[in-house]
Parts: structure tokens; sequence; C-alpha cells
């Protein structure tokens, strides 16, 4: 992502100026223009930002929902939306969004939507937060809307959480494995080498072999660091390539192993989403929009794209979804009973905890094959290394029997 600085007209026809990141400089000015805001000048922030040392750039999901639970609060009180923000502008927040918020203060007293104000801070709010801010501001029951997008950031910090400590304990194994083998090349072999060398006792193949792997790491240990160090630099910078970033995008979703529980949580996240936008009073049409803005998958977004391409020339979103996304056939079969009953909302909600336990399942599966995997391998270099170090001692009591 790229930081720009910007200067740009509102509504009014005021002038206002504002930090902005995206990929390109034109998908910068697209998103401003949908939230309001026509681009005059802009230009490429170069150097180091600072600032990133000592504050993220993004907020946390938790801080996201507690400031939509304490806003609403408020907006339900009847205090004026300008109010509210200067209350929660100065609450127990982190300094980023505390700061964002006085940003966005200053834009409101100059006449601006608070969804307008919002969606130029897509790194603290993110695109669907500010949407669904619009259609609470459109639809007048902001603070209903506020207190639905809180429990949509707490389901998805929860998924977040899941996968986290699903891939925790298979890390901790390979960091075991990799201590392991350190500590023995390191520290082990080589003293057993050299006091066996003084006893004039023959070393076994396989001890030797270890024993000249260890020596070459030994001295040849800041070219390795240096290696791996640039090897992981080019990686990043690789990754950072829209080609390569297509690449993996896809293959998230078509590889056996990650495709069933990327689309299972694609899937929650969509009928999550999209249920909270229409039944917040938001149309399909610019249901569907939002959503796309806020799809990071690079190659589930291409599609979605044809999605609602479909949808604009007549076509219902269940056969649409059905044509171009090769998404589960029970979503499929939800939406169209939510298109015959006219209860799209409210299907689309009851279905996403059903992908959420996909999910989950696919996640624990991940698991229990990850960790066997990693317990063999870690068993088996145990096992070469202990053969390569009670060699040479087993030989050493036969001679002494002889």
């Amino acid at each position: 992502m790229i930081k720009f600085k910007y200067v740009a007209t509102n509504k009014e026809g005021k002038k206002v100026k504002g930090n902005f990141v995206a990929e390109s400089e034109t998908e910068m000015k697209e998103m401003l223009l949908k939230a309001g805001f026509y681009v005059i000048s802009s230009r490429q922030v170069t150097g180091f930002d600072f600032s990133t040392l000592l504050f993220k750039n993004k907020v946390k999901v938790a801080e996201l929902s507690q400031f939509c639970n304490q806003f609403s609060v408020m907006i339900g009180a009847g205090i004026s939306i300008e109010e509210a923000v200067e209350v929660t502008s100065n609450q127990s927040f982190s300094y980023r969004l505390k700061s964002t918020l006085k940003k966005i203060l200053e834009d409101l007293r100059q006449g601006v939507l608070l969804s307008d104000a919002m969606a130029k801070f897509p790194s603290i709010f993110p695109p669907f937060f500010s949407s669904m801010v619009y259609v609470g501001e459109a639809a007048g029951c902001l603070d209903r809307v506020l207190i639905s997008v809180a429990e949509y950031y707490q389901l998805e910090e929860k998924t977040k959480k899941k996968v986290r400590s699903s891939l925790a304990y298979p890390a901790i194994l390979l960091l075991m494995l990799v201590g392991v083998v350190v500590i023995m090349f390191v520290f082990v072999i080589p003293n057993f080498v050299g006091a066996f060398s003084k006893m004039d006792i023959e070393m076994p193949a396989i001890t030797m072999a270890i024993f000249n792997i260890s020596a070459f790491f030994r001295e040849y240990f800041l070219y390795i660091l240096a290696f791996l160090f640039v090897f992981i630099v080019i990686i990043f910078a690789l990754n950072r390539l829209p080609s390569i970033k297509a690449f993996n995008d896809k293959m998230k979703v078509t590889l056996p192993l990650f495709k069933r529980i990327n689309l299972a949580i694609f899937t929650s996240r969509f009928c999550r989403s999209l249920g909270l936008l229409l039944s917040s009073g938001s149309d399909s049409l610019q249901s569907l929009e939002i959503l796309s803005n806020t799809i990071t998958n690079r190659f589930l977004k291409k599609q979605f794209e044809k999605v609602i391409t479909d949808v604009k020339m007549g076509m219902s979103l269940s056969k649409a979804l059905s044509a171009e996304m090769a998404l589960s056939p029970v979503l499929i079969q939800m939406m169209v009973v939510g298109e015959r009953t006219g209860e799209m909302d409210q299907v689309l909600l009851k279905t996403a905890p059903y992908f959420d336990e996909r999910a989950e399942s696919s996640l624990n599966l991940i698991t229990t094959i990850v960790q066997p995997t990693v317990m063999v391998l870690l068993g088996v270099v145990v096992a070469i290394l202990f053969i390569a170090i009670y060699s040479p001692i087993l030989q050493m009591i036969q001679n002494l029997q002889v």
C-alpha cells in the first residue's frame, strides 16, 4: 500500500487536505470520489514516517467495537454527532484513534458528513465501517447500525483468535525443532566429536556427516544469516508486486489445504456483512458494491465484480453467485430461499454461524494434519542426532570388550 497526500474539494466546494493509503493513485481518487471528494492534486509520500515506530497504522478490532458501542449509546441518548465525536476523542482509546477522531471533528465543523470524514481514513475506519455509517445516516438509525457493527467486529475478532490459536501450537513445535537442531549443531556435536577424536576412535559415517554440517554452519554462520536476511527481503519485495499478490490470493482459494478454510471464512463474512447492510436499509446493489470494496483477496474480488455486473443486468444474486464463484451450494440454496420469502437479510444472518462452524472445523482439520507431521519430523531429526552421537559410544564399548 502507498501513502498519498492530497488536496480535494468536498460536496460544498470547500478545500480539504489529508492523507490516504491505497494501492495506486487511481484507486485513491476513485475511493475519495465515492466518498464525495474530488481530488485536485496529490503526491506520493516518500521517506520513512517515524510516527509508525510509536503508533500502529491501524486500530485493533476490539477498540473499533468499543468505539461503536460508546458512540451508539451517546447518539441514542440524543447527543449530536459532533458532540459524540468530541467526547469519544477524549476517551481512553489509542493515540491513533483519538488523533483521527479530532481530525474528523474538524471536518464535521466544516459541514462534512460523518461517513465522508471517516472515509478519508481507511486504515482506521475500513470501507465497510464508513459505508455502514453512511447507511445509518441515510436511514436515520445510526445508533442501531453502530450496535450491529460492534457485534460484527466482535465476531470478526473471535474468528481471528481461532485462526491464531489453531496455528500457534504447530508454530511452537517448529520453533522447538529449530532450537534442538541449533543446540545440537553448535554445542553438543562438536564437543562429542572432539572428545572421541582424542581417544583415537574412528567416527561412523553418519557422525562425521553431522559434524561436517555443524562445522560448516559454525564457520559460515554470518554468511548464512546474511543470505537468509537477503532472501527474506527479496520474498517480501516480490510479495508487493501486483502479479505475485494476485497469484498468492488465487492459491489461497484453490489449494486444497487452504481452500476450505478461506472460502468458509469469506462466506461467513459475506453472509454477515450483506445481511447487516440489507437489514440496515441499504438496497441490494448498493450493498454489493460496498462489499466489493471490503474484499482483500484479489482473485475473489475479481469474481465478485462479475457477480455485480450480472446483477445489474437483471440476474438474481443467487444465480450470479452460482455462475461466477465456487461457493458452497448451501449458501446458494439459502439465498434462493431468501429471495423467495423476501427475507434475504435474516436468512443470511442466520446462515453465517453455519459457515463459522465450517471454518472452525477446517482449522481443526489443518491442526490435526500439521501437528502430527511436525511431531514426526521432530522425532526423525532427534533420532538421527541420537544415532550420530551414540554410535561412537557403542563402538567404544565394543572395542573395550574386545
